[in-house]
């Protein structure tokens, strides 16, 4: 009992970090595809094309835009300090976030004083400059570090009493202090804790693309395999963001390690897109094949199998399916469609992309990315001189026949039926533009929200509601007393009971929406 419960709390514990981790995400995909742009528009051939933009003022807009844009690739570790913190928290996040913030200026800082201390020589190449010091170049793992503090100090010490002398600084006031506190210590030992640390790290990463060609297709597989728990995220940004995904020295002598900010940094520099070449194999150009070609197959195999009567209502589930995985490439809302009522799909799904992954690194494609959608496949493609995006044809060509083929062989072969209940009545809308139901406003939120509460158990059963990009995820008391099929009826696609006390619905694109109904009518009801 007590092995099932350290299990529980570990996977509870790695799901909410990796979802604390998507805001800076979101912000940097954003961004990046801004720098992306600009970089691209300012490369001779779009000139030879496009005249007007060799004019002066053109030039000074698109590198304004592209140096102040690569700007917010700098703050990555402390976006993730304030992130990590805020989401790994549930009461009084603002003053997590804070904490986070000063966590990793103290941290780093602490350890610039160390380093400069002569106690021990640090090796140059495991140092930087930051905030005007030398101190140790830990990347974003230093934010991550900082963000895992503040909510540890937050979490056991927001309710902190303290005599009526001092009582002021007690309570949440005590926060930002105490992680301080623990910041300067820790900061003082760092240096030697993570120079080992990160030669491990190190030799993870060379022996992942130590396996060559297979690198990539173990990768993708893995991550595809994540993704059912929550956990994609962890093993996402450890290549994004940490020596995992490779280390590179630019022309100022400046270390930058993860795939993200060496790209954005060759980017940054004009550097051709062969330099990219190692580092986005990491990335999310290995999805394409499987957002654009792959999973598009498979819903056109779920519809043509269906039986007639239930196609008018399937059809706009998959056609909102299709627009959010070829455009942004967010998967889910299709493949929650199979995962749990055909889970050898799922597993043909997963090895099918870390082919996508080995196929475009062995056909030399270039189009570092962090969601894998036509978007991305624009800017970072088709506008990128060298990037071989031409070479799509291939996947194209293989995945789209394959997706199809098998999805109606198992789906026909096993009389698997999709979305059961979607002829219910209840048109889904992944969009939430049908969801007349769902707007109708009562005196504790909508009827949407409360037919969720219930389905949920009941406000009683609930403890705490969030989000990520698709699910809403709810720790309950006990999740035996959750309703799938009263779910289903709000316009949920999946269910994933993760635990007797976590749960994920899956929402996709409208889950903020929901979640936002779901915490105001729990908000009224107590």
């Amino acid at each position: 009992m007590e092995k099932q419960r350290f299990k529980d709390r570990a996977f509870g514990f790695f799901q909410v970090f990796g979802k604390s981790l998507l805001p800076p995400v979101a912000v940097l995909a954003a961004v990046g595809i801004i720098l992306g742009f600009t970089a691209a528009l300012n490369n001779q051939r779009v000139a030879d094309m496009l005249p007007f933009m060799q004019s002066d003022i053109v030039a000074y807009i698109l590198l304004s835009i592209r140096g102040i844009s690569f700007r917010i690739f700098g703050l990555i570790p402390a976006l993730f300090a304030i992130s990590i913190a805020f989401g790994m928290t549930k009461k009084e996040k603002h003053v997590a976030a804070m904490a986070g913030f000063i966590a990793y200026y103290i941290l780093m800082f602490s350890a610039s004083v160390m380093v400069s201390s002569q106690f021990s020589n640090f090796p140059e190449s495991d140092l930087t400059t930051l905030f005007g010091h030398q101190t140790l170049n830990l990347g974003a793992t230093g934010g991550i570090i900082a963000g895992l503090l503040a909510a540890y100090v937050h979490n056991k010490y927001y309710n902190l009493k303290l005599p009526s002398g001092i009582s002021f600084f007690g309570g949440k006031r005590s926060v930002p202090v105490i992680a301080f506190l623990f910041a300067m210590v820790l900061g003082q030992f760092l240096p030697f804790i993570w120079l080992p640390i990160n030669a491990g790290i190190n030799s993870i990463g060379r022996g992942i693309s130590g396996l060559g060609i297979f690198g990539p297709f173990v990768y993708g597989t893995l991550e595809k395999l994540l993704l059912p728990f929550g956990l994609q995220h962890v093993l996402i940004n450890m290549f994004r963001f940490t020596a995992l995904g490779g280390s590179w020295i630019n022309s100022y002598g400046e270390v930058f390690e993860g795939t993200l900010p060496i790209v954005n940094e060759m980017i940054q520099e004009g550097l051709a897109t062969d330099y990219m070449l190692p580092y986005a194999r990491w990335m999310s150009q290995g999805r394409i094949p499987i957002h654009l070609f792959g999973l598009p197959a498979a819903a056109l195999a779920i519809f043509r199998t269906a039986k007639p009567q239930r196609r008018p209502f399937l059809k706009p589930l998959l056609m909102a399916g299709i627009f959010s995985v070829t455009l942004t490439g967010i998967t889910e809302p299709i493949e929650f469609l199979f995962l749990f009522v055909a889970p050898p799909l799922f597993l043909f799904h997963a090895v099918m992309t870390g082919f996508g992954f080995f196929l475009m690194d062995i056909l030399d494609i270039v189009i570092p990315n962090i969601q894998g959608g036509l978007i991305d496949v624009f800017v970072f493609g088709i506008l990128f001189e060298g990037s071989r995006w031409f070479m799509l044809v291939v996947p194209a060509v293989i995945f789209s026949p394959i997706y199809y083929f098998v999805f109606k062989w198992y789906l026909t072969k096993n009389n698997v039926i999709i979305a059961e209940g979607a002829e219910t009545g209840v048109e889904i809308d992944m969009f939430g533009d049908n969801d007349q139901e769902g707007s109708a406003s009562t005196g504790s939120g909508t009827k949407r929200a409360q037919t969720i509460i219930a389905a949920l158990g009941g406000a009683e059963n609930i403890d705490y509601v969030t989000n990520c990009i698709t699910r809403l995820r709810v720790d309950v008391k006990d999740s035996i007393l959750v309703n799938e099929n009263q779910l289903k009826a709000t316009g949920s696609i999946g269910l994933k009971k993760v635990s007797k006390t976590h749960i994920q619905v899956v929402y996709g694109a409208i889950v903020e929406e929901v979640a936002e109904e779901v915490k105001d009518a729990l908000e009224l009801e107590k």
